[in-house]
């Protein structure tokens, strides 16, 4: 079974954007991809508008992550310092 020129394409995009995103730690936008764009061709949104979702998607787990991290200082001084 071969996949015609265009959707192997298509497909090797994908696989290179998710490469990007991965690299650039971008994490959950990679994980979210793929639901990202079947929503964007559903909804026939804007390339734009599917970027900022995509966006969005990594900037809320960025905060959920920062929330959820211990603070860098101690709530009570050491005295023992």
């Amino acid at each position: 079974m071969s996949t015609p020129p265009m959707q192997m394409s298509e497909a090797r995009r994908f696989q290179q954007l998710r490469g990007h995103l991965s690299y650039l730690k971008l994490n959950d936008a990679a994980e979210t991809l793929n639901r990202v764009l079947d929503q964007a061709r559903a909804k026939r949104m804007s390339l734009t508008a599917a970027l900022e979702r995509l966006l969005e998607i990594e900037v809320e787990a960025t905060e959920a992550r920062r929330l959820a991290a211990p603070s860098g200082s101690p709530a009570c001084p050491n005295p023992g310092r």
